[in-house]
This record gives C-alpha cells, sequence and structure tokens, in this order.
C-alpha cells in the first residue's frame, strides 16, 4: 500500500503561482509514483472566504479532479478559519476516483463494487468487502466542538484527554478489518517544533503520543504544523507532520518543503517542492555603524557580498535595514533593490526602521548603572567632556541617604 501524504497548502491570491507550481509538481510525482491513495490533512485554503471565482478556486477544484484521476482521495477539513466549509465542495469535482472529506471525526473505507472503488463510513463489524484501507479522519479539536459536551471543562489538557476516547473509538471500528489503519488528523503533537529552533506555544491544543497511540492505526498522517516532522508512537509506529507544500514567508529560510510517499511494506520518503527560496538578511547600523563607511567599500557593495549566494539560486530576498533617521538618506534604496534583482534575485524588499537618536539615547541612559554612568552616556551622546571633578562629585552624591542629600542639597542653597 503507497500513500502519498499532503498537507497545509493554504491557497491563496497571493501565492497562488507559487503554490500552483509546488502542486502540479505534487502531481506529476504521482503519475509516476502510482500511489493506491491521497491522503489530505487539512488546510487546503489560507482563508473560509475564498471566493468560488478566483483563480484559487479555480485551480484548487483542477489539482484534485487531476488527483483523483490516479488514485481515491481521503481529506480531512482544516482549521475553520482557514478552510471553513470549502473543502465539501471536492466531493462534487471527482474524476475516475472518488473523493471523501470529513468535516467531523468518522472512519471511512475503501474498497471496490462493480468495478469501480468506493470510500464508505466504516460500519465497525466484519465486512464481505474486501476492504483495501480504512482511513480514520479527525478534523481539529476546536473548543467549541467540546463546548456543550457535559463534563468536559473547556480547557486544552482535558482535550487533549477527551480526544483519547475518539481515538479508542476508531481502533475499535478499524480493528474488524485486516487492511491497514491509517489515521488522519489536523492537529499538533506535543513537543512539535515550529521552526528549528522554536517549539509549538503553550496556548495551542495539542496531542499526547501516548493519546494518539489509543487508535493503534498503521500509521499516522498529520496536519497543521508547517515544517514537516515525525515522531516516534509507543507501539512502533510513527506519526508524520508533513509540513507545507510551499515557503510561505521569510522567516521558512532554509526550510525544505514537500511531502511523503509511505510504503508501509517498504519506506517513507520525504520528496521536496521547488518551491522558491526565501531569505531575509537583516542589517543594524547602530550596532555597526562602520557599514555605512563608504571609504572602502560602499554600503550597497557590503551587502551584495552577504546575498551573492541567494541570488545565485533566484532567492526572494529581505533587506531590513535598522537606522538612525539622519542616516536613512545615505542607502540608495532604488539602486539596492534594482541590483539585487540583476544579481539574479526574484523579488526584493527592503524594509527599514528609522530610529530617533534621542530614543537611543534615552534607551542607553536607562541602561546605565549608577548616576556617574548616566551622565557619561550623556555626554558621550552631546560629544562633550565631563567637567574635572564631576564624575567623583556624582560618586559621592550617589552614596549619600536621603537624609544627607536633603541637608547637601540645602548646604549648597
Amino acid at each position: 500500500m503507497k500513500i502519498l501524504h499532503f498537507a497545509d497548502i493554504h491557497y491563496n491570491e497571493k501565492d497562488h503561482d507559487e503554490i500552483e507550481k509546488c502542486m502540479d509538481f505534487l502531481i506529476d510525482t504521482a503519475r509516476k509514483e502510482r500511489p493506491d491513495v491521497f491522503i489530505c490533512s487539512g488546510d487546503i485554503t489560507n482563508s473560509q472566504y475564498l471566493g468560488f471565482d478566483t483563480r484559487s478556486a479555480k485551480t484548487i477544484t483542477r489539482q484534485f479532479r487531476e488527483m483523483s484521476d490516479i488514485a481515491p482521495v481521503a481529506v480531512v477539513c482544516g482549521t475553520f478559519s482557514h478552510d471553513g466549509m470549502i473543502p465539501e465542495l471536492l466531493k462534487n469535482v471527482a474524476g475516475k476516483y472518488p473523493i471523501h472529506v470529513s468535516a467531523v471525526p468518522e472512519q471511512i473505507m475503501l474498497y471496490e463494487l462493480m468495478g469501480k472503488k468506493i470510500w464508505a463510513i466504516s460500519p465497525g463489524r466484519p465486512c464481505q468487502e474486501k476492504i483495501e484501507i480504512v482511513v480514520s479522519n479527525v478534523p481539529p479539536p476546536n473548543k467549541s466542538f467540546w463546548k456543550n459536551r457535559q463534563g468536559i471543562e473547556i480547557d486544552n489538557q482535558n482535550i487533549s484527554q477527551a480526544m483519547g476516547a475518539i481515538f479508542s473509538g476508531l481502533h475499535d471500528k478499524a480493528r474488524h478489518h485486516t487492511a491497514p489503519h491509517v489515521l488522519n488528523g489536523h492537529f499538533a503533537m506535543q513537543g512539535s517544533m515550529i521552526s528549528e529552533t522554536q517549539m509549538l506555544p503553550g496556548g495551542d491544543i495539542a496531542i499526547g503520543k501516548d493519546i494518539l497511540a489509543m487508535a493503534n492505526a498503521d500509521i499516522y498522517c498529520l496536519g497543521h504544523i508547517h515544517l514537516r516532522q515525525e515522531y516516534d508512537i509507543p507501539g512502533g509506529e510513527k506519526a508524520y507532520h508533513s509540513g507545507s507544500v510551499y515557503r510561505k514567508d521569510f522567516g521558512e529560510k532554509g526550510v525544505d518543503k514537500g511531502f511523503y510517499i509511505h510504503d508501509l511494506s517498504h519506506k517513507t520518503v520525504f520528496i521536496k517542492t521547488p518551491s522558491r527560496h526565501m531569505a531575509q538578511e537583516d542589517f543594524n547600523l547602530i550596532e555597526r555603524p562602520w557599514l555605512l563607511d563608504d571609504h572602502e567599500t560602499p554600503f550597497i557593495d557590503k551587502v551584495m557580498v552577504v546575498c551573492k549566494e541567494w541570488c545565485n539560486i533566484n532567492a526572494w530576498l529581505k533587506i531590513k535595514i535598522t537606522a538612525y533617521i539622519d542616516d536613512v538618506r545615505q542607502i540608495n534604496q532604488t539602486k539596492l533593490k534594482r541590483d539585487l534583482l540583476e544579481a539574479g534575485a526574484q523579488h526584493a524588499i527592503i524594509e527599514i526602521d528609522r530610529v530617533r537618536r534621542e530614543n537611543s539615547r534615552e534607551e542607553k541612559i536607562i541602561k546605565a548603572v549608577g548616576l556617574p554612568e548616566k551622565v557619561k552616556v550623556l555626554a558621550d551622546h552631546r560629544s562633550q567632556p565631563m567637567p574635572e571633578g564631576l564624575e567623583e562629585m556624582l560618586e559621592k552624591v550617589e552614596a549619600l541617604s536621603v537624609d544627607d542629600l536633603v541637608a547637601y542639597g540645602m548646604g549648597r542653597v
């Protein structure tokens, strides 16, 4: 049994061409690999309000029809603010093979009837038909789903525990079939990483490995987390977040995007899509003012040296510059952008964070420890030498008690 698993397409008009390119690559790969089934783990669109007459809606229709001409497709709805009920419409665009969309937790099974593949709701008992695969579809465990359930407090930990009952029930139904059991879910796992260095914040609902293991599936195909990752599940099985199919923003610098092909009798392979490279380079001219010194090398040339490798691979580049307001005029933004594009960058954004020098002075004074140090910072900022004996006097003043300070002040009046 070969499964092509993908998630988090997030179709939107702004990134339409990039997403279409990556999804067409996925479909071309499927035509060569010939999977037995497609598993889509949610978030097909970026907004539930995507119009039916948009390019994205038309491309989604075309691509899912092409997928269903290759193999049956099982879809679980993603985050409601992204997908809404849009995926439900895909049932009506199926080609040679069926598309099943689940907006609620349910178990479906694939079998052949009179030479035609059919998705059907699992009855939870042995069937006469020869079942090819059982798929347990589990949409996001949002709080609104549980708000009317008696005895369940609406907090993340209890919802995660309550999900165990759903997983256990799905296992109980699947055990009547000898076919492979796949859990297709759209949720985070405890310990999920949202970047290579950042773990999922505590505010999101996350499912523990021991809770997920109650489904007793042969493989767990997941969506929702955009960074692809694997989890070892108690019992020896694996769970996979396939990640998004394309790089959406500059925070995904160097992160591979793509989809999985799971061969249940052999191995799992991650296939990278030809997603655009995106990189952000930061230049803080307040901390490194010498970068503006054009005596030997102009600032723009220094930027070009740093960005050379990104330009060579036609990356989307964002140059973020932090500078004092009066220094910004030394930066020729038009020339910098033109040079980046001519060097090969596919797209270039120049973002400048302008800082008032007074703000910088106040921040340094606040950070300075002790009255003498604060006055030194102020003097340095004004490029004025401290009067002779002032530092010694300030040290003495700082050492005085409140009463002594008042008496000292009264004595100077």
